[in-house]
């Protein structure tokens, strides 16, 4: 979900946020609210962060003292472990859940005793909990990324936000498939995003980049694994629209491939590859910034985002099946600050636009408050940017249904709204209302260890290229609904 939880190899484990909890567990999101947030495990007493060992040491690892799996090598084996050095999967106070409601409250907890995959007094992990009627979920921090070590680990959703962009503006050739109709260029007007005269009825999956949500950033980039996953989701699952998560961090820490937009030639190269793919297939990309470490640490976008915005607006002005998701899931700021951000990256991105003479893509802003969560802002307060069109405004649901009045109907009324991320918690029920207010949604996540997970993990640990894809419990849900005519 949402930019918040994350986790590292054990992601299914301890976990917003992501916007972004064990898969198939409603109660855990490690993203958006609930659980540890979106910057993965929580820390403590004993947290996923080792010195030496596995993916959890120290007083209560996951299993045993010798970490997550076997020996002493920890998560993957050998000796590098799912998380090694000083960086932890999560750090910081963000706790589990706070304000009234919450994903999991009281001493218990997804994992007790005292040291479980989330420490402390066993509070609950992962990206699945709503926040309550109104609570704040809590964000475990914004250093999700693994440490040095290990060759499988998975920071899971919205690791660590540092400053970290150089200017490189050289333009690349964009990725239109050619012979494009007209009607190919989504547009909105009114609370309502379209097709050519149709109103756009775009549903589908998050599915993460080459880094594969910090699982396979340790070994070389492999777009054409991206490309067989969005294959399996648009011919098989029927999705339309996929957001595609880039994720980029401001230190290697042990990766092979880590380096952002603008200082990374061949990572441009393979997010273009992706875009085309699915574009050929005729589906719909929103290229979102997911872990982006030119944001804030409460990831509200930055005059060093907007160069990058720059960048991407260059590379894909030609392409008319992509949407631009600006950051991933804004918390713990002013309503007033993020909306300054999010209207000076849609001014960086319109610029762009103009000089090149191009159509306007849509952008979607997210949500001011709690982890992209919350619309009401922009209900009052709309983009001004660019003469405020082609705006679409991004909501991430780790939510019962009783806030979904609150949270996407009612501003759908008069804004057009994207559901980016959902959980598992009444999905069945999220879904048949989107459609009923014609509001695209976007489910969490077409991966094995970034839950809530959509397919089952069937890496053996590893990064996952070419693993049997299996939907989990949830991912039957999606599937099942993309079956059905909308």
């Amino acid at each position: 979900m949402s930019a918040i939880a994350s986790r590292v190899f054990f992601v299914a484990l301890t976990a917003s946020l992501a916007a972004c909890g064990s898969a198939d567990d409603p109660t855990r999101r490690p993203t958006t609210g609930g659980g540890t947030g979106s910057g993965g495990s929580a820390t403590g007493s004993g947290g996923n962060t080792a010195t030496s060992g596995g993916a959890t040491t120290g007083a209560g690892g996951a299993t045993g003292t010798g970490g997550a799996t076997t020996g002493t090598g920890g998560a993957t084996t050998g000796t590098g472990g799912t998380t090694t050095g000083t960086g932890g999967a999560t750090t910081g106070a963000g706790g589990a859940t706070t304000g009234t409601g919450g994903a999991t409250t009281g001493s218990g907890g997804a994992t007790t005793g005292t040291g479980g995959v989330t420490t402390g007094a066993g509070g609950a992990a992962g990206k699945g909990g709503a926040a309550g009627s109104g609570g704040t979920a809590g964000r475990g921090g914004s250093g999700a990324s693994a440490g040095s070590g290990g060759s499988g680990a998975s920071a899971g959703k919205d690791g660590g936000a540092s400053i970290d962009a150089a200017p490189d503006r050289t333009a690349d050739v964009g990725t239109s498939d050619g012979g494009v109709s007209s009607d190919d260029w989504l547009r909105t007007s009114g609370n309502r995003i379209y097709q050519g005269t149709k109103v756009f009825h775009g549903r589908g999956a998050n599915l993460h980049d080459t880094r594969g949500c910090n699982a396979c950033a340790y070994s070389t980039p492999n777009a054409a694994e991206v490309n067989r996953r969005a294959d399996e989701l648009i011919d098989n699952w029927r999705a339309n629209l996929i957001r595609l998560d880039l994720e980029s961090y401001a230190a290697a820490g042990g990766r092979v491939h880590w380096k952002g937009v603008l200082d990374d030639a061949a990572y441009r190269t393979d997010i273009q590859t992706i875009v085309s793919h699915i574009s050929s297939k005729g589906a719909y990309t929103l290229l979102s910034l997911w872990i982006e470490p030119t944001a804030t640490a409460n990831e509200v976008p930055t005059a060093a985002t907007n160069e990058v915005w720059k960048k991407l607006a260059d590379m894909f002005k030609n392409e008319p099946r992509v949407l631009y998701g600006i950051v991933n899931e804004p918390h713990n700021d002013t309503d007033q600050n993020v909306w300054n951000g999010m209207n000076a990256a849609v001014a960086a991105i319109r610029e762009v636009e103009s000089l090149a003479g191009t159509p306007q893509h849509v952008i979607a802003v997210q949500g001011t408050q709690q982890w992209a969560r919350v619309l009401d802002y922009y209900v009052t307060h709309p983009i001004t940017a660019g003469g405020g069109t082609n705006i679409a405004y991004e909501t991430h649901i780790y939510d019962p249904a009783s806030e979904f009045a609150k949270l996407f109907e009612n501003p759908g009324k008069t804004l057009p709204v994207i559901i980016g991320e959902f959980g598992e918690q009444d999905a069945d029920a999220l879904m048949q209302r989107a459609e009923a207010a014609e509001i695209p949604y976007i489910a969490w996540a077409f991966h094995q260890r970034c839950p809530p997970n959509l397919i089952v993990d069937n890496s053996s640990g590893g990064c996952g290229e070419g693993m049997p894809i299996t939907p989990t419990a949830f991912g039957t849900k999606l599937k099942s609904r993309l079956a059905t005519a909308w």
